[in-house]
């Protein structure tokens, strides 16, 4: 993670590139910002969306002080009927790779 500006109220701009992880965990993957003790905004982009057969994917997010706690659902465009649910532990989602950019102090 990298500070790469600071506001003119003194809060920081970090940045940083990660991919998701080779084994998904219930309930997301976490990053952490240690340049940060809060983050007060957030804007997660994907660089590389996930392609695996017949699914789409959404992100979703959450912030409680320095970390972001990233969220990966998916729906099975293929079925009669679909419905979004979390990707299932253990799976491999390392090809999803993500620019995330914060603001806080």
């Amino acid at each position: 993670m990298t500070v790469i500006a600071l506001t003119t109220d003194g809060r920081k701009i970090a940045q940083t590139i990660v991919s998701g992880p080779s084994s998904y965990a219930t309930g997301g993957f976490t990053v952490r910002f240690g340049e940060l003790n809060r983050i007060d905004a957030a804007i997660i982009r994907p660089r590389v969306n996930l392609k695996i057969s017949n699914y789409v994917h959404v992100l979703d997010y959450t912030v409680s002080g320095n970390a972001i706690t990233i969220t990966v659902y998916r729906i099975d465009v293929t079925a009669t009927t679909a419905s979004w649910s979390e990707v299932p532990a253990g799976t491999d989602i390392s090809a999803l790779i993500l620019e995330i950019t914060v603001i806080g102090v």
